[in-house]
């Protein structure tokens, strides 16, 4: 098996995509995360693909617009190991567990979660999730009705974040605005602050 990996190493992506296919053997040892390192960007449009062995060492996972978000396909994302950035936009997560949703945008680095019509509920779980543990560092949350966050918990959240994009039908109020600006007067770690409505 290390033998066949190391030469396996040596393959185009092209090559090795197809040496995957010769047989059992070959597949299971080019099956190894680090031979598929190239790959660093993932669509992903079934959850078997994520379960995928091949994928765990992908850094960045897009879940394709339209796809049907489930509770299953979101506990794989969470479980997924190297993943630094999701990028869930477009995707229709309104039936989603919040506390599930929360964990998966919390378990990253940069998450984009724009138009994604979430409920109250969820965008509360979200950022109370940010404001008490503190992974997440880039959040765009675009075309999402966030004018029913409890009162000061947006601008706990942005205190933590290093990016925050929340641009266009976020609807926020004029008090949540007031406090996200008093939240960066006072210190705050934000390098980049995006806000429109």
């Amino acid at each position: 098996a290390e033998m066949l990996e190391r030469i396996f190493l040596w393959l185009s992506p092209r090559d090795l995509k197809t040496v995957v296919l010769v047989c059992r053997r070959w597949m299971q040892v080019g099956e190894t995360p680090g031979l598929w390192s190239w790959l660093a960007s993932l669509t992903v449009n079934n959850i078997e693909m994520l379960t995928c062995r091949r994928f765990k060492a992908v850094s960045q996972l897009r879940v394709k617009r339209k796809l049907t978000m489930t509770n299953e396909l979101l506990e794989s994302i969470v479980r997924h190991p190297a993943l630094k950035i999701l990028n869930i936009a477009g995707t229709n997560l309104s039936a989603i567990d919040p506390d599930s949703l929360a964990r998966a945008v919390n378990n990253v680095e940069t998450a984009d979660v724009t138009g994604t019509s979430l409920t109250a509920v969820q965008a509360n779980a979200i950022f109370t999730a940010i404001s008490e543990e503190n992974k997440l560092r880039n959040l765009k949350i675009r075309n999402n009705d966030l004018s029913a966050l409890k009162t000061g918990m947006l601008a706990r959240a942005v205190h933590c974040l290093e990016y925050a994009e929340i641009l266009s039908s976020t609807r926020l109020t004029a008090e949540q605005l007031s406090e996200i600006f008093t939240a960066i007067c006072e210190g705050t770690k934000i390098r980049k602050i995006q806000i429109a409505n």
